[in-house]
Formats: structure tokens, sequence, C-alpha cells
């Protein structure tokens, strides 16, 4: 043995007993410093600091259970409703919300890029409990210029109510028409007509306070080539500013499933006739001169919803009301879907939040690939800016996946 000439310890003569085996070569260890932090601070600069001086944006997601009808291929959280109190209560609940999720986050200073009113059908609320609703945002959220936009089912609202949508800031409505065919809309259980639907979304174009979105389902009940043709030729002739087709899907939790797929009391369009009932959507949504904006969302007058892309891209989702999903940070989360445990958690001033999941970095990758890359608008500039690797290398994907 050598004595340390610094006189702390002694050290072995041969320092081969603890090399390191590097790449095929063995190398002595060295002594390294002691890391607190990374990234190394050299690699610092001020070109983010907006993002710290003015935090990124949120959007705000409320859900309105009640409907005057359970659709027949519907999926989503909803209730029958029976009266007014009923809403009533639920609103006052939702209202509390509010003021126990702004508080707890410190929301109120980060400003809001959107409101999206979903359902069930949120056009049963009356003025009263709408406004209030809107009120109650205001007082707890950063709210001035932004999209705002409530879904409208074409039996439930009036000229009168889209006027005092108007007032409270409303300015895009997502109306779920799904069908312009009468036999295809009894079939799913819907109480509208084709012609009612005609008819609101002209009362909202001439009030003029409005992006309106329609949505189409392709693999409705009882759908033939000709009436889908008829659908999409209809809602072309409104000349709305977005067109969304999604392909309907057969959840267990649907009527739809029980009749068409467990008992067959119904006969569902196959996979087959779904693709071209799309390939003759196309084609029509061309001729028309509409834009792709996302794998499903066709538009014109440069249209578009700033809540799906905001969201799709990241920024953080604050959900109210039942059974609505949220995303804080990387934490996913949804509220209780039963009403009562929703009321339960509020009374006793407890966010309502039934379960969570915190994405990973692989989730976020998978998840900016799977929602963001449907985006027309997307471009590989931006995920590599967000995630630093070039996707549309091999290298990629042994690195994720």
């Amino acid at each position: 043995m050598m004595q340390n000439t610094a006189g702390i310890s002694s050290i072995p003569d041969n320092l081969a007993e603890i090399a390191m085996d590097i790449d095929g070569e063995y190398e002595s260890p060295t002594r390294e410093e002691f890391y607190t932090n990374y990234p190394f601070f050299k690699y610092w600069d001020s070109n983010n600091n907006h993002r710290v001086l003015s935090p990124e944006g949120v959007n705000i997601y409320i859900h309105i259970p009640f409907c005057i009808q359970i659709c027949d291929y519907c999926f989503y959280m909803k209730e029958l409703i029976k009266s007014k109190k009923q809403v009533e209560e639920y609103v006052d609940f939702v209202c509390k919300e509010i003021k126990l999720a702004s508080e707890k986050f410190g929301l109120s200073n980060r400003k809001v890029d959107s409101i999206y009113i979903g359902g069930g059908t949120p056009a049963v609320l009356t003025e009263s409990q709408f406004k209030r609703l809107i009120g109650t945002l205001h007082k707890y959220h950063s709210i001035d210029k932004l999209e705002f936009c409530v879904e409208a089912e074409p039996g439930t609202f009036s000229r009168n109510k889209l006027e005092w949508y108007k007032e409270s800031g409303v300015n895009r409505l997502s109306m779920g028409v799904q069908s312009f065919d009468d036999d295809v809309i009894r079939l799913s259980s819907r109480k509208h007509t084709a012609a009612q639907a005609v008819k609101a979304i002209k009362s909202a174009q001439d009030i003029g306070a409005f992006q309106i979105n329609i949505d189409l389902l392709s693999g409705l009940a009882g759908e033939t080539m000709v009436s889908w043709e008829r659908s999409v030729e209809t809602a072309l002739q409104q000349e709305i500013d977005m067109l969304t087709i999604y392909k309907m899907k057969t959840y267990a939790n649907t009527n739809f499933f029980k009749k068409g797929v467990h008992s067959k009391e119904i006969e569902l369009p196959t996979q087959v006739q779904e693709l071209v009932f799309m390939e003759r959507a196309l084609e029509k949504l061309v001729l028309a001169n509409y834009e792709l904006w996302s794998t499903f969302a066709f538009t014109k007058n440069r249209s578009q919803s700033k809540y799906a892309e905001n969201t799709w891209r990241g920024q953080d989702l604050i959900a109210y009301g039942v059974s609505s999903f949220g995303k804080i940070g990387n934490m996913n989360y949804q509220n209780y879907n039963s009403t009562s445990l929703y009321y339960e958690k509020i009374k006793h001033g407890i966010l309502p939040v039934y379960r969570s999941y915190a994405l990973t970095y692989k989730d976020m990758i998978v998840k900016e690939l799977l929602l963001c890359s449907r985006l027309a608008s997307y471009r590989k500039k931006e995920f590599i800016e967000k995630f630093g690797i070039d996707q549309t290398r091999d290298s990629f994907w042994g690195f994720c996946c």
C-alpha cells in the first residue's frame, strides 16, 4: 500500500481492482462533482421567461348531464330531466365546485382560453340558471376574450335562448344534429326533426354572433347511402363554419349495443359501409370547398375549435360537474360519475375527484402523436421543440416503445 500524500487515507496500489469496464476498455474511476440540478445552468436563457411571468392559460369544461330524452347511441353520463328544482340543485353544486377548485389551485390569475359547456343537454338550463353559472365563472376565473362554446341540441332552444347566450358571451355552437333524415333520427330515439334542425341553424345564423359546428354520426341505425348522402348534402347547404363527422361506436352502456350488438333487434351499418359513407362525404366536402382541420372535422372561413386544439396540445383543462374529465399539469382526473357522490364531496368542502392518472413522459409523447398529429396545422418542428427528439427517425421508436 502507498500512503496518500495529503494524509487523508491510504488507497490500493493496484487501482485496477476498482477499475470500471467502459465500452470494453478498463478505466480508473474519477470522483465527479455533486449534481443538484439538470439541465445544467449554462444552457439556460431568457427565451421562455414570459411563460414563467404569465402562466399558460387554462380551458374549462362544464358537464350538464340532463336530457329530455336518452339517445340510443349516447354513452356519456346523463339523467332524464324531471324538474326545474333538480337542475337548480345541480347548478348550486357546480357553482360551489368552481369556488373550491379556483381557491385550491390558484386559478383566478390564470387566463381562461376557452370554455366548453357540454352534456347531456346544456340547453335545458333556464336563463337564470345559465347566467348564474357564467357569473360564478367570472367571479373565480380570469375571463376576457375567449372561445365560448355550448353544445346545442336542435329541439331544445329558441331564438330567445340564443339571444341570452349571445349576451353571456357565447360565440360558438356545436350542434349535435347527427342526421338530417327523419327515419334515422327516430330510430335513434331523438325527438327533433330534420326541419327543426335546419330552423335552429338558421336562427343562430340570423343572430350572427356564433361560429357553428354541426356533428354528423356516420353509423346510426337505419342509415343507407341514400339517407347518408341526404344528411351530408343538407349539412353543406347550411353553409356552416365547421362540419364534424364522427364514426358511431356502440359502447356497452348504450341502447344501440343492447339492440344492435347483443340482441340483434336492429341492424347497424357495417365497418365496410361506414368507410364508404366517409368516402362519399369526403367527395362532397371537397366539392363544397371545405378544408381539412382534423381527421374528422372540416372547416370554412378558417373556423376552428380552440377548445379542442388547446386541450389536445396539452394545456390544462379544469373540469366542472359530475363525471367530467380534466387535466392539471401531468395529472389527468375525472369527477365522480354519481350525482349523489358528487354532491356529498362538495358538501364537505372536498373536490369531487373520483380517479386520476399521472402521465409519464412516454404517455405525453403518445398523446401528442395520437391527438395533435391529426390536426392539419400540426408540424414536426412543434413535436421536436416540445420533446427534443425527432419522431420520424428509427431511433425514436426504440426510445419510446
